[in-house]
């Protein structure tokens, strides 16, 4: 990983020359996974980096070339559009929103400030106005970021950024001019974000040298060494991030560039194996690497397919059932434990799109307040079956119960509240106030929530993050009022953490008296670790995810003697429907439902939008148009066979973890045609070799028979091979 430059030459020289039965770049498909890329540790070019790629570029021109995803109206117009445009971007007579202020390093032998970000921006002592204020300790600045510690360590009171010092000062409410402003050139928002991922890295760790997590290292290993067994000399996988790590990961458009130089037309775009959202997959994965192309002169030339999560598939619920295993065990068998489940979260409905501080980003088209519940739904019928029986586990508020979205505790851990809801908003737009209790919720309001309940034993079960890193170790205990790990913790990778609270207040308080007897009155909080334990396993089933990206493409698993008995057309608007009529898998079926709402969320406004409520009441169905195929391939009926008894052939529905909102209806025919009613439908399990059952997704009607055509029909969300077995 370290030599990425001469990796990167050595595979494009070896591409040059056909290697013996390698199909040619044009006939192979190129797998680019996406993702974040941040390190452990500190890198001045991903700092330097990454908060500008979160803007993009602006329109320069009406109509200039490779902008065709940007948002906004002209002259505010930006390829994000996520934060307001003069801050993003210099604007005449609004510049001290760009630039007021700047953080140096103090240079006593040449009597000067060097920036933190260019060293070749300096001040001198002497050209310093003696103004009071001007110069501060950058720890005083009002200008920090909610995510980041900002210095100060809450552990131990110790200053991270005492070094650093702030020149300038913003304008404030109120002011056009601040008589502190001190620009350098620098964009504020670039050097506030480095100054806090200084801060932030040097509470982390001991070691600042930048290296990927051993999470991440699994996951790129993983993925390939699946794929190749799968795909053979027929796909190539690489990783991009969305800013480059110097010496450890390119930038994405880059690697696009590079496979589309290769001679590569066929692309499947993947990115970090969280929550499907139109934000990372449209705009920092798909976005960057068409405008990469279009610049490097490959516009219109790559056929591209994408794969959006893996959240819902039976190797990602495996995975988070370990996860909570441990912290159950944790509570006495029994117990009533609560089930708090963290994702990440994205601003509702978003704002004004118009003008110099517009934020014409299009939050209220999001997909992932819809696909992250729906991910949570299935988690929740695993933990049911799983652990139901031994502890007695609440998902619900206080006299709910169901799957309806406001009743259950579920919450988003990286926003704080005010940018979850405009109840204002609404109001104006609707007419009438929208209900308290269906807005979005943040994990410390769900908390709080939990303390006024009653609640005694309660597991903060992470979800979104597939590695320990900034976000869950630092950003949302920061943002959600929750403590951090000691030093000692992280440095022998103890993750997790538990502590006690009282209702009113957040502060960690001890959770035994005297007697070591839990005090009346307090609620025992677990959080979770991410997925670093099972980073081989969650990467099993990123790898399977991605191999139904390929099979879009027409290409199925060399590997595994797949044969197909039926193919037809699905439609995001109308669904679509796949029949076998002779053979025998006579009469399996695949049905995927039409969209029942359509244009949701997709012609949502910032000034009218509906919240997703009901898992039952979804508002999309299928993701996107492709072929669906029904078949088989080879797979291990041992572990299904212990427990027990097939009663159908094992049935391959793909495109392979294919997912869908509205669920679909698979029928399978049994054997002998004679019914069982007792049969229960099981899904393969590639992380683990096993089958588990296949769990009745939000709305579904039980496993329907029917005894005239000897077939059995259920309803799912995930696609991948099932069959039809009766207990042992």
């Amino acid at each position: 990983m370290k030599h990425f430059p001469v990796l990167v030459l050595m595979l494009a020289c070896a591409c040059l020359v056909p290697a013996a039965g390698r199909a040619a770049p044009g006939d192979r498909i190129a797998v680019l996974v996406t993702q974040w890329g941040e390190a452990e540790g500190f890198d001045h070019v991903y700092r330097r980096d990454v908060t500008a790629r979160t803007y993009g570029e602006r329109t320069e021109t009406p109509g200039q070339p490779c902008t065709d995803m940007h948002v906004g109206t002209f002259p505010f117009q930006s390829q994000l559009g996520m934060l307001p445009f003069a801050l993003a971007f210099p604007v005449q007579g609004l510049e001290g929103a760009y630039d007021s202020l700047g953080f140096y390093y103090m240079d006593h032998k040449n009597a000067r400030f060097v920036s933190v970000i260019d060293p070749n921006v300096t001040v001198a002592f002497k050209d310093l106005p003696e103004t009071p204020g001007l110069v501060i300790p950058a720890v005083d600045s009002k200008s920090r970021t909610q995510r980041s510690i900002w210095g100060i360590d809450p552990r131990t009171g110790f200053n991270y950024i005492g070094m650093v010092w702030q020149i300038g000062a913003s304008a404030s409410a109120g002011q056009k001019v601040n008589p502190l402003a001190y620009p350098n050139g620098i964009r504020d928002l670039d050097e506030i974000s480095y100054v806090a991922g200084i801060a932030d890295m040097h509470i982390l760790y001991d070691d600042l040298t930048p290296r990927f997590s051993p999470a991440i290292i699994t996951m790129e290993k993983t993925v390939k060494g699946v794929l190749k067994e799968l795909f053979g000399a027929q796909v190539d996988v690489r990783v991009g991030s969305y800013a480059p790590t110097e010496g450890i990961s390119p930038v994405e458009e880059d690697v696009a560039v590079a496979f589309a130089k290769e001679g590569f037309r066929k692309m499947v775009i993947a990115r970090e194996t969280t929550d499907n959202n139109n934000y990372a997959n449209n705009f920092m994965s798909l976005g960057y690497v068409r405008k990469g192309l279009c610049k490097a002169g490959f516009e219109n030339q790559i056929e591209f397919q994408q794969v959006r999560q893996i959240g819902r598939a039976p190797e990602y619920n495996w995975a988070l059932m370990q996860t909570l295993k441990p912290h159950l065990e944790n509570v006495p068998a029994g117990s009533e434990v609560t089930i708090l489940y963290a994702t990440y979260g994205l601003p509702w409905p978003g704002g004004n799109p118009t003008g110099p501080f517009a934020q014409p980003h299009p939050w209220a088209k999001e997909v992932y307040h819809e696909n992250a519940y729906n991910n949570y739904v299935a988690f929740k019928r695993y933990a049911e079956d799983w652990y139901g029986k031994r502890w007695k586990l609440n998902f619900h508020h206080a006299g709910k119960s169901g799957d309806r979205r406001p009743d259950s505790y579920f919450g988003y851990g990286m926003y704080k509240p005010d940018l979850l809801q405009d109840y204002g908003l609404y109001k104006e737009a609707k007419g009438q106030d929208l209900a308290r209790e269906n807005r979005f919720m943040t994990l410390r309001e769900q908390v709080d929530l939990a303390k006024t309940e009653g609640r005694k034993e309660l597991v903060i079960l992470l979800s979104h993050w597939y590695e320990n890193g900034r976000d869950p170790m630092l950003a949302i205990r920061n943002l959600q009022d929750f403590p951090l790990n000691s030093r000692a913790d992280i440095r022998k990778g103890k993750y997790w953490n538990d502590w006690c609270e009282v209702a009113g207040a957040p502060t960690p308080v001890e959770c035994q008296d005297a007697g070591q007897k839990k005090k009346p009155g307090f609620i025992h909080i677990q959080y979770s670790e991410a997925f670093d334990k099972v980073a081989r396993e969650v990467s099993i089933g990123y790898a399977q995810r991605l191999r139904g990206g390929v099979e879009r493409f027409g290409v199925l698993p060399a590997s595994l003697n797949v044969s197909v008995s039926a193919r037809g057309p699905v439609t995001r608007l109308a669904g679509g429907e796949v029949s076998v009529t002779e053979g025998k898998l006579r009469g399996a079926r695949l049905q995927v439902a039409a969209d029942a709402h359509p244009g949701w969320p997709e012609d949502f406004d910032w000034k009218k939008n509906e919240l997703f409520v009901d898992p039952a009441d979804n508002f999309v169905s299928a993701w996107d148009d492709f072929e669906a195929y029904i078949g088989q391939q080879d797979v291990s009926l041992k572990l299904l066979g212990r427990k027990a008894k097939l009663v159908s052939e094992p049935v391959l529905v793909g495109p392979y973890r294919t997912i869908v909102n509205r669920p679909a209806t698979i029928t399978l025919p049994f054997k002998d045609g004679k019914v069982r009613p007792d049969a229960r439908p099981w899904i393969y399990n590639d992380a683990t070799g096993d089958w588990d059952p296949v769990y009745l997704p939000a709305g579904s009607q039980p496993v329907r028979y029917d005894a005239a055509a000897g077939t059995a029909s259920f309803d799912v969300q995930v696609f991948g091979v099932f069959a039809l077995a009766v207990p042992r």
